[in-house]
């Protein structure tokens, strides 16, 4: 450990940290709001409501310091990098204007819509399904493409230097090898 936040110093903008606010509060919201729904809990529908207006406000900081992200990293993307980013820039403005409409909604209708409260739901499972294709395009440019990564021996997209190529997939990913044996030099 070298020192103390070097990492958040070397961010180009703060859109990595602001993206894991509504990617975590929209799909809370709509848990609260199902559950509220199912249950005829007033309490749920308004956590549900504020969740998905604090989610909301965060989406457009997420959108807003994309956008200006963009701008700081466009010159050094590849372009398969790039069409990812325009796809997950379109999509995630899709979320917005979703989150958006569905907080205006939540506005006039408190604490739940009572009627068109299953519109509403499925309005928001289509919001919470767009953004996690969404997030996924955006962690696609990091994890594959390496946009916005310094990459050295020690980082999982480096690995390959030190003989590990293939042993950083979660879910499978593209690993060749399906068994390493080596020895670790400490």
């Amino acid at each position: 450990m070298d020192e103390l936040l070097a990492g958040l110093r070397e961010l180009p903008n703060i859109h990595p940290i602001v993206v894991h606010f509504p990617i975590a509060l929209l799909p809370v919201a709509l848990g609260l709001d199902m559950l509220g729904w199912l249950f005829g809990s007033h309490d749920l529908h308004a956590a549900g409501r504020w969740t998905l207006w604090v989610g909301t406000l965060s989406a457009g900081a997420a959108v807003a310091s994309g956008l200006e992200g963009t701008d700081d990293i466009h010159p050094y993307v590849t372009d398969a990098a790039e069409q990812l980013m325009m796809v997950h820039q379109n999509l995630q403005f899709g979320t917005l204007g979703a989150a958006v409409f569905l907080s205006l909604w939540r506005l006039v209708a408190r604490p739940f819509p009572v009627r068109g409260g299953l519109v509403y739901l499925l309005i928001t499972t289509a919001m919470v399904a767009n953004l996690i294709v969404a997030s996924d395009f955006g962690a696609q440019m990091v994890f594959i493409h390496g946009v916005a990564v310094h990459v050295d021996g020690d980082s999982f997209q480096g690995s390959e230097v030190k003989g590990h190529a293939g042993h950083h997939h979660l879910f499978g990913g593209s690993g060749e090898e399906e068994h390493h044996e080596h020895e670790h030099g400490h």
